[in-house]
């Protein structure tokens, strides 16, 4: 009972962080609550007896992938992106069409779906038989799940060259600098954006 009870809480903290991210306006704020909502869903795997994907969501999520977050929000010029427009026309018309349609999917899951445990064969009396979850999760990975493994490799590779191949086309263009006259002096404002 103390199990459902927390999974409930945590549960509930983890949606409300992840709606805080997608409605603060203050950047530092969404990234805070991100964190929050990492941690909560570690601690959501740490009821289900998922040791390791627990340690994982701290590592990776809340550790590396939030640690790149912070230096993309360091390196863009937060002043420029707030005075820019947000939303492009197009946006406000797909968002009168999206949002029935996502609410219909989330209605029919919560509807149609079980909310017994379904673990298969994989119960904890048979996950300690074979090892513990880090070699069973091992296994099926390696094992059942490899085409799915090397095909997420592979879509992560292909996003890691295009952001290679985009970073050097808009360093290339950025090298042209501009010459000053004799007469001319930078002025303040062009010497901070240039920085």
């Amino acid at each position: 009972m103390a199990e459902r009870i927390f999974f409930i809480v945590f549960a509930g903290l983890a949606v409300l962080g992840a709606l805080g991210v997608v409605t603060r306006k203050n950047i530092v704020h969404a990234l805070i609550l991100l964190i929050f909502t990492f941690v909560n869903i570690a601690a959501i795997y740490l009821l289900s007896q998922a040791y390791f994907l627990a340690v994982a969501q701290i590592l990776v999520y809340a550790g590396a992938i939030l640690i790149l977050f912070t230096f993309v929000v360091m390196f863009l010029n937060i002043k420029e992106y707030q005075e820019a427009e947000q939303l492009h026309p197009i946006q406000k018309f797909l968002v009168f069409i999206l949002a029935p349609i996502t609410a219909a999917e989330f209605i029919a899951v919560a509807v149609t779906a079980t909310w017994a445990a379904s673990g298969g064969e994989f119960t904890p009396e048979a996950i300690v038989a074979a090892g513990g979850n880090v070699k069973v999760l091992g296994q099926v990975l390696f094992t059942q799940m490899l085409l799915p493994f090397e095909i997420a490799a592979l879509v992560l590779l292909a996003g890691m060259v295009g952001a290679v191949v985009l970073a050097q086309k808009e360093k290339a263009g950025s090298l042209a600098q501009r010459q000053w006259g004799p007469d001319e002096q930078p002025t303040p404002d062009f010497m901070e954006q240039e920085v």
